[in-house]
C-alpha cells in the first residue's frame, strides 16, 4: 500500500500533490464537523452570502428579522424585474411563450402530456420510461426518494458524502439516481408551466425543492458526491428561478391567491451557493478532467455571470472563464473534434460551449469571441458527423444524458445542438432542417432563426484529420 501511494506520488506534479493535500485536509474536517454538529439549512446564511449592493436591502432586512414572507417577496420582485443574464427571464415570458405556441402549434399538448406524467411521479431518464422514485422511507408521500434506485429496488446510504460507495451495486445505480436529482424535468415543468398557465406544474416543482432540501442537508448522501451533478443541478436551478419566479404585485398575479406557501426563492438561493461552493472545492481537475470538469466550470461561469446577487459570482465567474477558455485547445482538436472522440461527449461540449457563449453574450463577457470559436469548430465537426436527418453514430460512451432535456427528445439527435450553433454563428450550412422548439427557448422570443424550405445537404465526403474519423458520403 506505501509503495502503491509513493508510486502515484511520484507521478504527480507539485501542484496536483499541494490541491489534493488541501481538499483531503478540508474533506475531513468538513466530515468530523458534521459527525458532531449534524448539518442543516439555515435561512439567515443567506445574508453571509448575499453581495453587498443596494438592491438588496430590503431582503437583507427581512432576512435579519426573520421575516421569510417578507424576504421571499422582496427577492421575487427583484428577480421578476432584473436585466436578463440568463437564456430566458421571466420578463420574456410572454413573448416566448406566444411565439413558441404560435410556430409550435403541439407544443403546449406535447408539454402537458410530459408535464402531467411528472405529477403522476413518472420518470424518463436513461433510456427507461416511467421509473416511479417513491419508497416507504419517503416523508412526503407522491415526492420521489431522492436516494432510491427503483430499477434495482435499492437505495443509497445517507452518510457523509465522501464515504458513500456509489460504485457499490448493493446500494443501486448511482447513474439512476443522479440522473434524478439533476432536476432537469424542471424544465419540462416550467414549460408547461409557460404554455398553458397550469400553476401545478409550478406547485410541484418547488414541492420538490422542498422535499429535496429536507432529504439532503449539506454534504450529507450520494447526491453530493459527485461534482458533475452538483453543476448540472445547479444549472437546473437557475431556470427555476426564471422559470417560476413571479412577481407578486403584479398586474394579472392574484397575490392573495398565489401567495407562495413558503420562501423558496431563499431557500433555493441557499442551498444553490453550498452546492457551487462544493463545486469550486472539488473540481476535477485530476480526476475525469474533461467533460466532467467542463460541466463543473460551465455551472460556475453561467451561475456566476447570471447571479451577482451572491457575494462569490465574480470569483466564481472568473473561475469558470478560466477552465473553460484554457480547454478549449486541449480538448477540442483543430478539426472541431472532442477529445475522447465520443458523439455524445462531443454533443455535450457543444452544448457547454454555446450556453456559456450565450451568457457571454447577455453579459458583455469579451470571453465571448473564443466561445465562438469552441461553437464553431465543435458545430463544424458534429455537422460533418450527423446525417441527414440530424443523428449521430453511436460510436464512443454514451448513457443518454443532455444538457436541456427540456423536450425528452433522442440522445442522438444533434438537431437542435447545430441549430443553435447556426443561429449563434449565423451559419445556417450547420443547420439541419426546420430548427426544433428548443433553439427558441435558449435563443429567446425575437432572435433569428433561420428555417430552410429543406434540408441544406451541401455536406460531402471529409475528414477529420486530428481526431480520426473519416466521414464518406
Amino acid at each position: 500500500m506505501i509503495l502503491r501511494t509513493i508510486a502515484r506520488l511520484s507521478r504527480m506534479d507539485a501542484a496536483e500533490i499541494i490541491w489534493r493535500g488541501t481538499t483531503a485536509a478540508r474533506t475531513l474536517s468538513d466530515r468530523v464537523r458534521t459527525r458532531f454538529l449534524p448539518p442543516r439549512w439555515a435561512r439567515t446564511d443567506l445574508l453571509a452570502v448575499l453581495a453587498p449592493c443596494a438592491e438588496l436591502t430590503g431582503v437583507r432586512d427581512a432576512l435579519a428579522a426573520h421575516r421569510w414572507a417578507d424576504a421571499q417577496r422582496e427577492l421575487a420582485r427583484h428577480f421578476s424585474h432584473t436585466v436578463q443574464r440568463f437564456v430566458i427571464s421571466p420578463a420574456g415570458k410572454p413573448a416566448l411563450a406566444e411565439r413558441i405556441r404560435r410556430e409550435f402549434p403541439d407544443a403546449a399538448r406535447h408539454a402537458t402530456e410530459r408535464a402531467e406524467r411528472i405529477l403522476a411521479g413518472e420518470y424518463d431518464l436513461l433510456g427507461y420510461r416511467g421509473l416511479r422514485f417513491h419508497a416507504s422511507q419517503t416523508d412526503r408521500p407522491g415526492l420521489p426518494d431522492w436516494h432510491v434506485d427503483p430499477v434495482h429496488a435499492r437505495r443509497a446510504p445517507r452518510s457523509f458524502w465522501s464515504t458513500v460507495p456509489y460504485l457499490d451495486p448493493a446500494y443501486g445505480d448511482h447513474k439512476i439516481i443522479w440522473e434524478l436529482n439533476r432536476h432537469q424535468h424542471w424544465l419540462a415543468l416550467g414549460r408547461a408551466f409557460w404554455l398553458t398557465g397550469d400553476r401545478r406544474y409550478r406547485d410541484r416543482c418547488l414541492a420538490e425543492l422542498s422535499g429535496w432540501l429536507e432529504a439532503n442537508p449539506p454534504l450529507i448522501g450520494i447526491n453530493w458526491a459527485s461534482m458533475l451533478e452538483l453543476a448540472f443541478r445547479s444549472l437546473s436551478w437557475l431556470w427555476a428561478i426564471n422559470l417560476f419566479v413571479e412577481d407578486p404585485g403584479e398586474a394579472g398575479v392574484d397575490s392573495a391567491a398565489h401567495e407562495d406557501q413558503s420562501p423558496w426563492l431563499v431557500d433555493l438561493l441557499v442551498a444553490l451557493d453550498r452546492q457551487l461552493t462544493q463545486v469550486e472545492r472539488n473540481l476535477s481537475s485530476y480526476f475525469s478532467p474533461n467533460t466532467h470538469l467542463l460541466g463543473e466550470a460551465l455551472a460556475l461561469y453561467v451561475a456566476g455571470r447570471v447571479l451577482p446577487e451572491l457575494a462569490a459570482s465574480r470569483r466564481r465567474a472568473s473561475t469558470g472563464r478560466r477552465i473553460l477558455l484554457q480547454e478549449i485547445d486541449r480538448q477540442i482538436a483543430a478539426d472541431g473534434g472532442h477529445c475522447e472522440r465520443s458523439m455524445h461527449y462531443h454533443r455535450y461540449t457543444l452544448d457547454f460551449y454555446s450556453l456559456a457563449l450565450i451568457v457571454a453574450r447577455n453579459t458583455g463577457d469579451e470571453a465571448a469571441g473564443r466561445f465562438e470559436d469552441a461553437v464553431a469548430r465543435l458545430g463544424f465537426a458534429a455537422r460533418l458527423l450527423s446525417d441527414d436527418h440530424g443523428r449521430v453514430p453511436h460510436i464512443g460512451d454514451d448513457d443518454g444524458g443532455a444538457l436541456m432535456p427540456m423536450m425528452g427528445g433522442a440522445p442522438d439527435d444533434l438537431r437542435a445542438s447545430l441549430a443553435v450553433a447556426a443561429a449563434l454563428l449565423d451559419r445556417p450550412d450547420l443547420q439541419v432542417g426546420t430548427a426544433p422548439e428548443e433553439t427558441t427557448w435558449l435563443l429567446g422570443p425575437h432572435a433569428a432563426i433561420r428555417n430552410p424550405q429543406s434540408a441544406i445537404r451541401n455536406v460531402f465526403s471529409a475528414a477529420l484529420p486530428d481526431t480520426g474519423y473519416y466521414v464518406s458520403r
